[in-house]
């Protein structure tokens, strides 16, 4: 038997994986950019990372709202197409 999250814990499971996911590629760019520019620190380079993630915070549930609804979508078209064979 397998075991299954609870219905609130599956979003916010997905949404903090979101946020360090994106979190974790802004500080991909931070390194890429270091590597070509040299040390960046205390540059408008690390207040452009900072507010990126702030905004990224409130984006999280317009992204999650339409990778979900993309989802059920998804969902739907494959029983509807399961149901015909």
């Amino acid at each position: 038997m397998q075991h299954k999250l609870s219905n609130r814990a599956r979003p916010l499971f997905f949404t903090v994986l979101l946020w360090l996911c994106g979190v974790a590629l802004l500080f991909l760019i931070k390194v890429g950019i270091e590597l070509f520019e040299g040390p960046i620190a205390e540059t408008w380079i690390d207040l452009a990372l900072v507010l990126t993630a702030y905004l990224l915070f409130f984006l999280l549930d317009p992204l999650q709202t339409w990778i979900s609804h993309r989802l059920r979508k998804r969902a739907r078209r494959n029983s509807r197409l399961q149901r015909t064979l």
